[in-house]
């Protein structure tokens, strides 16, 4: 229920605010942005609505042992959900507003075409950068049975 209400107020958030930055073809010959799946990216973005201190701002930082480490990326499928700060920035951020710009990139960039996702800013200080893009179907990884460490039997 939590999440249909994300998704809900992420689509009108997305009517009211300024849109992501969305990838564009490129001209032949020239390298080629991959495109991804609405479902796919919905995934990556659940699990931060999810996480149990979601709402909490979190300090956002590529400097060790300072705040949560940057950059960082989750992965489902063909969708990367990719979450960077400069080298010297940080900022103070909570993982539901990260979820609610990668919401509207996927509502914006990935639901219409040509489904290449795209880039925004997020945070007080608009140095975190949130971007949405697809992976090469070629390079997914064959799905594996989960396994059962040999310390917990």
């Amino acid at each position: 229920m939590i999440f249909i209400l994300f998704v809900l107020c992420t689509v009108l958030g997305w009517a009211a605010s300024s849109s992501p930055g969305c990838f564009q073809e490129r001209p032949p010959g020239e390298p080629r942005a991959n495109p991804t799946v609405f479902v796919d990216c919905m995934e990556p973005i659940k699990s931060l609505v999810e996480y149990d201190k979601a709402h909490a701002p979190t300090l956002f930082s590529r400097k060790p042992g300072v705040g949560y480490r940057l950059p960082v990326h989750w992965i489902h499928r063909s969708c990367v959900l990719h979450v960077s700060i400069p080298e010297d920035g940080e900022d103070r951020v909570s993982f539901f507003e990260i979820a609610q710009e990668a919401g509207v990139i996927n509502a914006a960039c990935v639901a219409r075409p040509p489904h290449l996702g795209g880039t925004t800013r997020v945070g007080p200080k608009q140095i975190m950068n949130v971007s949405i893009l697809g992976v090469p179907r070629r390079s997914f990884p064959p799905p594996r049975p989960h396994a059962i460490p040999d310390d917990t039997l």
